[in-house]
């Protein structure tokens, strides 16, 4: 599974500089954990979390579904491309 790409078909309608998206894979402990950091624009990022968090949280849930279908666990973080990281909450979704 390409998650980075599946990353790019729900976050790309939602920002407004598509170019400056770049989206990384951490490294884990395990095999079954897969950590993603998404860094964009600071206008951007506001617009992936949201208010209170919700398109962040959907963002999340919809990716971590695909990642139960691998039988892994995926986390996303959200970070703003000025180094400034603006939410580091990863799913907790099993």
């Amino acid at each position: 599974m390409d998650y980075i790409d599946a990353i790019h078909k729900f976050i790309d309608p939602i920002v407004t500089n598509k170019e400056a998206i770049v989206i990384n894979e951490l490294p884990n402990e395990t095999e079954k954990d897969r950590t993603f950091q998404i860094v964009c624009d600071s206008e951007d990022t506001g617009r992936l979390i949201g208010k209170h968090g919700s398109v962040a949280e959907a963002i999340r849930e919809v990716i971590s579904i695909i990642g139960k279908t691998n039988g892994e666990k995926v986390h996303i973080k959200f970070t703003s491309n000025t180094n400034e990281k603006v939410n580091e909450e990863t799913s907790e979704n099993e």
